[in-house]
């Protein structure tokens, strides 16, 4: 019989199959109301996020590290999850008796005083969503009431298993600035169709909101963009010319190029979260495989039309501070070209100075040698002259020996520095 596995399992193994499943919503059955909330956290908060999260989990098992806590009971439940730069808080109810389901489309299932402990959560509110599911479709007037239907969207949602409607605008209530509203006419859902449905909703709402975070942040650097493009093309025009200095061309370069690079390290992060958060809005907005609805926008066209042309404008103002970027790194370069060929004419007119002085040196060097040869001469001529005086005395033939002997002494002291300096020339080589 074949022994048993007994090697270790891998410490991921578990949580990354886990993890495949976390992101559900304990939402099974229907009528059910869900409220949402998103709440935008800064790092500075997450510690006091996570020691107020602990102190609502009540089993201790550590939901903040693990950054989502779920509880659930027969009559609904409530889940916290923390993301990259955002919380998501969700409160579900049950409580939805058919006749007062009618009456209100479950839209007054919670109220404010059943989230009123959400006061002490870390962050700022960015974002809230009522979303109620009935199984029954609601007359046009009644729903006029909840829904603005002048424009709303309406929609066929999962093949026909839901009909979902909403406004996309704010519904003030007393004793709270308000909520988005989606109503949800549950047709046939089956299995977890509901659960998804709700996830991919929310998701949508968050993720198209998110996105535009980065639209005030697009219309700044248009603002600002115009007068660094001008001023990059004066340094430009400037580099072409003699006035001002290359040190104070130089300066202003990189005062630019220390600004621009400030301001991508500003809005790169939510250059990449828009571009990313508009991709995730797209995706959920297919895999609700929606079907029109006649008089009624799709929630693809209707998030398409507004979102598309701001995102449109994000794209467009990040490119263009990357090409300023780019062009002030090409004017850097050809600033650096330009002083490398003025140094590189400095280089030469030094080398072409330093030859001819070099044959200057070498022609005062000849005459100095023959200059050194005649003294030389002149003091070995008078100490042999001075040797020899005694013996040949003053005579015509005392004469005659010194030319001969002055000549002997040229020869042999010219001979011994052309020999010396040959020497020096080889030792050198």
């Amino acid at each position: 019989m074949p022994s048993p596995i007994t090697s270790d399992d891998h410490p991921l193994r578990q949580p990354l199959s886990d993890l495949m499943h976390e992101r559900e919503i304990p939402v099974t059955r229907a009528p059910v109301t869900l409220r949402s909330w998103v709440y935008l956290v800064p790092p500075s908060a997450r510690a006091a996020e996570t020691a107020w999260v602990n102190a609502l989990d009540a089993d201790g098992s550590g939901a903040a590290e693990r950054w989502r806590l779920v509880t659930t009971d027969e009559a609904g439940g409530a889940m916290w999850e923390r993301h990259g730069e955002f919380s998501t808080w969700l409160k579900f109810s049950h409580n939805t008796p058919k006749a007062y389901g009618r009456s209100s489309l479950g839209f007054d299932a919670i109220a404010a005083a059943d989230f009123a402990w959400l006061e002490g959560a870390a962050g700022e509110v960015f974002r809230s969503v009522e979303i109620a599911v009935l199984p029954h479709a609601p007359k046009p007037e009644h729903l006029n009431q909840f829904i603005g239907l002048q424009q709303a969207v309406c929609c066929d949602v999962f093949g026909g298993a839901a009909r979902i409607w909403s406004d996309f605008r704010l519904h003030p209530k007393p004793g709270e600035p308000g909520a988005g509203r989606i109503y949800v006419q549950d047709k046939g859902l089956k299995n977890d169709e509901l659960s998804r449905l709700l996830q991919t909703l929310l998701e949508i709402g968050n993720y198209r909101k998110l996105a535009l975070l980065g639209f005030p942040v697009a219309r700044a650097l248009f603002a600002w963009l115009p007068d660094a493009e001008a001023r990059l093309a004066r340094v430009t025009a400037d580099m072409a010319g003699d006035q001002p200095s290359r040190a104070d061309i130089l300066d202003q370069l990189l005062a630019l190029s220390a600004e621009v690079e400030t301001r991508v390290n500003e809005v790169r992060f939510r250059q990449g979260a828009t571009e990313a958060y508009y991709r995730l809005t797209m995706d959920r907005l297919s895999a609700l495989r929606e079907q029109r609805v006649e008089g009624f926008s799709t929630m693809q066209e209707f998030i398409e039309r507004r979102l598309t042309p701001a995102m449109r404008t994000c794209e467009a103002a990040f490119k263009r501070l990357d090409d300023l970027s780019t062009r002030i790194a090409r004017a850097s370069d050809l600033l650096r070209a330009k002083i490398s060929i003025g140094l590189d004419l400095q280089n030469q007119d030094l080398l072409k100075s330093m030859n001819l002085r070099s044959a200057l040196q070498i022609k005062m060097q000849g005459l100095v040698e023959g200059l050194s040869v005649f003294a030389v001469s002149y003091y070995i001529f008078h100490l042999v002259k001075y040797l020899l005086e005694p013996v040949v005395g003053h005579g015509p033939q005392a004469a005659w020996l010194n030319a001969g002997i002055i000549l002997v002494i040229l020869t042999l002291a010219w001979g011994f520095i052309y020999h010396k300096k040959k020497a020096i020339s080889h030792d050198d080589l």
